[in-house]
């Protein structure tokens, strides 16, 4: 008995120092160990997506990136793309981000990939040429020039040429496909400015270029219409998002490309396109449409793939933010026992330790060479903002997750330029709050009044509290009072507490019957000491000691009046006899 009461005592106190051990490890701490279990000398038996997303995740432990590594160079075809046998533009791209990553050479993906690009269908492009005032301009293309003349009303007169068509009232000049990718140039006899447009064809939503030149009088402006997207057959949205992310990352122009990913956005949500948008353009409209989509506990979920993978996809476009801090409390919860995410999903654990906890990979010696950006004195920035900063994206350089090398830092904005407000301390912000030049919490959404302790619980403040409700012990605004619905008598569920306690007492009983019976016994004896003799009369044996029987009297013991004489049956026998044999007659 003082053994096995050691033994539990130890037990208890190994249980405390391994859950002590637990608490000390942060969340992306828990992650890594649970997500390396799983990886580690595993990698092979993954899938394509998990194989990638553990490499970006776990490239800090040199066995499980060179595991990794060979799994994922085994999948490509002839050497160039991904996977074998047919390949694949999305799944090509993550395999591009994977090896650069570590460091690894992707010339040769990097060609495949670009090989496939084509010219999407479906977009209308226009010219727009603005004067103060009325004034003639001249457009020019090939060897043509055509005048035209802008009037007071900015309307359009006279012939452009082949290449335009006069459109929207005349207001605009619309460019024919035959001459996209033609350098049109623009003269005026006044100041302008020009800017190229487009839309989806049957659309209403217009969306502008960053082509915005403007001139003095009787100088030019000069525009090329460039626009394309990749695809094997036909060009898929999901596939470029992946593909403009992976080819930026190596420092490519991927501006032709974004007219595609624009203006198809709104019919693509389920690929939630706005986190990719917002790192390649910076743009304030795709910003507020990340944080209007996150939810109030901190996470988001857009596609079919899911809230943890949709989570990481904002988390990699909005580092270092409120709604990154948000995110992470509410991972905080949803993090299992064991360490991961998502009821030990590979992939998602994985995605979610690269866009929130990155990792800077290790030199394996293999000659994958790894240079880190901010050692060089650079920037790690999105696409969007070095191209805001005017800067150059540096090829050859590693920065985490969405962000590009880049020679200049970005530019910090005040509040108001980029359509924010700081609220009022009394206000909070409907979305969450991102830096800017003059605050840490500008509020691109609505500044709301900050909701009571009483209201955060769900109650109502009010002066007084109505008929049907009842107050609550929570606080609100000087002179109102918190209120609830009723919740009825306090006592009228006595009677579910009782019998709740009443069948666990019965279980119990039942549990534990044996050493009550002995309890029982105890307290019938007075709890006497000493010896018992268990060959006393009326000795109750200990159930399950002995089978039951029951033990019949021997013949000899009988009384005399009730024996009979051998080989004579009694009356009773006969009755017996005769009952049996009409039994037997019944059943023939």
């Amino acid at each position: 008995m003082k053994k096995s009461l050691v033994f539990a005592f130890a037990f208890l106190i190994l249980l405390t120092v391994v859950s002590a051990a637990n608490e000390s490890l942060t969340i992306d701490e828990k992650a890594v160990e649970c997500l390396s279990k799983k990886v580690e000398d595993k990698c092979s038996k993954l899938s394509f997506n998990e194989q990638a997303f553990s490499l970006l995740a776990l490239s800090g432990s040199s066995n499980i990136q060179k595991e990794c590594r060979d799994s994922l160079e085994s999948k490509m075809k002839d050497k160039e793309c991904w996977t074998s046998p047919n390949c694949d533009i999305k799944d090509t791209s993550l395999g591009i981000l994977a090896f650069n990553h570590i460091g690894k050479n992707t010339d040769k993906p990097e060609k495949w990939l670009l090989s496939k690009n084509k010219t999407p269908d479906n977009l209308e492009w226009y010219l727009e040429i603005d004067v103060s005032g009325e004034s003639e301009c001249t457009i020019s293309y090939d060897d043509y020039e055509k005048k035209i003349t802008i009037a007071d009303d900015k309307k359009i007169l006279g012939n452009p040429g082949n290449c335009f068509s006069l459109a929207y009232n005349n207001y605009w000049l619309k460019i024919q496909s035959s001459c996209i990718e033609k350098k049109i140039t623009i003269s005026c006899k006044k100041d302008f400015v020009s800017t190229i447009l487009y839309k989806k064809t049957n659309s209403n939503v217009w969306h502008i270029s960053n082509d915005i030149q403007s001139a003095s009088a009787n100088s030019i402006t000069e525009h090329e219409v460039r626009a394309y997207c990749f695809g094997i057959s036909a060009c898929n949205y999901e596939d470029n998002l992946w593909a403009i992310f992976a080819l930026q990352k190596l420092g490519y122009d991927v501006s032709d490309y974004l007219p595609y990913l624009n203006v198809f956005a709104d019919s693509n949500n389920k690929y939630f396109p706005y986190s990719f948008l917002y790192s390649f353009t910076n743009s304030e409209d795709y910003l507020n449409e990340i944080l209007l989509l996150q939810k109030d506990t901190g996470f988001w979920l857009m596609s079919d793939e899911g809230k943890f993978y949709d989570t990481s996809l904002a988390i990699l476009a909005l580092p270092n933010s409120e709604a990154e801090n948000n995110a992470i409390e509410w991972l905080a919860e949803q993090q299992g026992n064991d360490g991961c995410w998502n009821n030990g999903n590979i992939r998602d654990t994985a995605f979610l330790l690269w866009a929130a906890w990155p990792k800077n990979p290790v030199s394996i010696g293999t000659g994958d060479n790894i240079d880190y950006c901010e050692d060089y004195n650079h920037y790690c920035v999105s696409k969007g903002q070095c191209d805001e900063a005017g800067g150059d994206i540096l090829e050859g350089f590693y920065c985490s997750g969405l962000n590009i090398c880049c020679d200049e830092q970005a530019i910090k904005k005040p509040c108001n330029d980029i359509g924010g407000k700081i609220c009022d301390s009394d206000e909070q912000c409907s979305t969450s709050t991102i830096l800017s030049l003059d605050s840490n919490e500008c509020c691109t959404g609505l500044c709301e009044a900050k909701k009571t302790e009483c209201e955060e619980f769900g109650y109502s403040c009010r002066l007084e509290c109505s008929n049907n409700e009842e107050p609550a012990f929570y606080d609100c605004n000087v002179g109102e009072v918190c209120c609830g619905e009723k919740t009825g008598e306090q006592g009228s569920s006595w009677w579910i507490w009782f019998l709740i306690i009443l069948i666990a007492l019965v279980a119990l009983g039942i549990i534990f019957r044996k050493k009550l019976r002995v309890l029982i016994f105890k307290f019938r004896s007075g709890f006497k000491k000493g010896t018992v003799s268990k060959t006393r009369p009326g000795y109750p044996p200990f159930p399950g000691a002995m089978p039951f029987r029951r033990i019949l009297p021997r013949y000899s013991q009988m009384p005399r009046q009730n024996q009979s004489r051998p080989g004579k049956k009694s009356s009773s026998d006969k009755e017996l006899d005769e009952t049996l044999h009409k039994l037997r007659e019944m059943s023939k």
